[in-house]
């Protein structure tokens, strides 16, 4: 709670709350706030405007696709597809990646050359280059997309866990537990782990923003979920064709697909100011 207060009072911290919150919300309840099914589709309807009135009395407030489907709806499961993904790939990654970091950096030796040698050949891969290579490989759906981001993202989680474990495992309490024959296991969970954790929450923070726009990147380039998925990245792609006749349709999806990110960089920023000014430094 004190951690949430202290993030309430920074600027950067309280919009970025705000944004990730309300984001959140609308995910949660786009099926009570637009019932209507995301890939329903009208042809009488197609490129309605914002606030648009049918025959039937209903109102489209942020108007049609090319096909007649209500933007609004389509853009809240957008957003909540790309908030699952986002949270869904950052806890696996982050698993994967503080359990390499923290094993790397305590025992040495062969498995950590190992490990930071994959780090080092999956780092000097563009991430996008990876992610289309492993979609070529496979077919573009959602657990290959899920699965690309969370071999791009455990990296990242790994080298700075590995460092500071690196310096937790020289410390004196280590070496005191060490010394009265504590168990490897109960120092990485009693002494390591607790340690690193403030860490891991800021990479994940930082984290859920790549992984959200990883998502939305790979849509739009045609190589993630694929049509007639409520995505925002797909829903850009589709809408740039009518951008001079229809601007709403790529406008309004990559409005939300922007604040969701901004949102979640000025939380992370905020946090990690927060949690511990000496990780400044990672920005």
């Amino acid at each position: 709670m004190g951690t949430l207060v202290r993030l309430l009072r920074t600027p950067k911290g309280a919009v970025g709350l705000i944004l990730v919150a309300s984001f959140i919300i609308l995910g949660l309840l786009a099926p009570v706030i637009s019932p209507t099914n995301p890939q329903k589709q009208n042809i009488s309807l197609r490129n309605r405007p914002p606030l648009f009135h049918a025959a039937d009395g209903r109102v489209y407030l942020l108007g049609t696709d090319e096909l007649g489907r209500d933007l609004l709806t389509r853009t809240l499961f957008g957003v909540r597809l790309s908030l699952l993904i986002g949270f869904c790939a950052v806890a696996c990654s982050g698993t994967i990646g503080v359990f390499l970091g923290v094993l790397s950096g305590f025992q040495g030796g062969v498995i950590d050359f190992v490990v930071m040698r994959a780090v080092d050949a999956q780092l000097s891969i563009p991430l996008i280059l990876l992610a289309m290579m492993w979609i070529a490989f496979t077919k573009p759906s959602l657990p290959n997309v899920l699965a690309v981001i969370i071999l791009a993202g455990w990296v990242q989680y790994a080298r700075p866990i590995r460092a500071m474990t690196l310096t937790l495992r020289s410390s004196g309490f280590v070496e005191a537990a060490h010394a009265i024959g504590v168990p490897r296991w109960r120092i990485y969970l009693r002494h390591i782990l607790p340690n690193v954790l403030p860490l891991a929450v800021v990479i994940s923070t930082l984290q859920l923003a790549g992984a959200i726009l990883m998502e939305g990147s790979l849509s739009f380039l045609g190589v993630g979920l694929q049509p007639p998925a409520a995505a925002l990245g797909l829903m850009v792609n589709s809408g740039r064709r009518y951008i001079d006749t229809a601007w709403w349709i790529c406008t309004f999806p990559g409005l939300a697909l922007m604040l969701i990110v901004l949102g979640v960089y000025f939380m992370g920023d905020a946090l990690r100011d927060t949690l511990d000014p000496k990780l400044r430094r990672l920005g």
